[in-house]
């Protein structure tokens, strides 16, 4: 990559952080081309914007799903399992939840904003791209699980949806009040939500070392 197209591809990385940064804090009619621009460290109203993008909306699109492609990356870290450990596969899970959690903070502060002004098509690829897609992954792993041991599986989409919105809760508390009860961090949640996990495997007879 050339020295000049680095420097664009610069700009357009802080035009997209701009975008997303004062769309979730603002709302996206408060927030004008000219404060994105200013925002990136441009000049205001200099037509910055227009030379990477048609407009707002579209530099909207752009980093969202510049934020989905994180979920994408869910399905090579299954891909890494099975490690032949359930507890180090659910700890590699929570870890990687986690890290996702933390990444996509500001797509999350839009949405819960935003959602209900979005473009339809726009709300549905979002909910594809970080609900439906990582749930089917997630079940699909699971059920291999319990379908090479034998067990019958319980209800693997409600179990996901509770072990994963619990880490959802513990990162937005920690983003909306700085703080969460009894000052519990990374590592004692992760510990928990492998010990739960477990706890429901064995309970429905999975060997955590299958």
């Amino acid at each position: 990559m050339t020295r000049k197209a680095a420097a664009a591809e610069a700009t357009r990385e802080r035009l997209l952080n701009a975008t997303l940064s004062l769309v979730a804090e603002k709302g996206f009619e408060a927030t004008s081309v000219g404060a994105i621009e200013q925002h990136a460290g441009l000049a205001p109203r200099s037509g910055a914007l227009y030379q990477y993008f048609e407009g707002k909306d579209q530099a909207l699109r752009a980093a969202i799903e510049r934020e989905l492609a994180v979920m994408d990356e869910l399905g090579s870290v299954i891909e890494m399992l099975p490690l032949g450990d359930l507890h180090a596969e659910l700890t590699l899970m929570a870890r990687w939840n986690l890290a996702s959690l933390e990444r996509r903070s500001q797509l999350a502060t839009l949405l819960r904003r935003e959602a209900g002004r979005l473009p339809s098509d726009l709300l549905d690829e979002i909910y594809v791209r970080i609900v439906e897609r990582p749930y089917e992954q997630i079940v699909h792993w699971l059920a291999e699980r319990f379908r090479a041991s034998g067990k019958p599986a319980p209800d693997l989409y409600a179990l996901a949806l509770v072990l994963t919105e619990a880490m959802s809760s513990y990162r937005f508390m920690r983003q909306t009040f700085g703080r969460v009860p009894d000052g519990i961090d990374d590592e004692r949640l992760i510990t928990a939500w492998v010990d739960t996990a477990l706890a429901v495997a064995a309970r429905h007879g999975l060997d955590a070392t299958a």
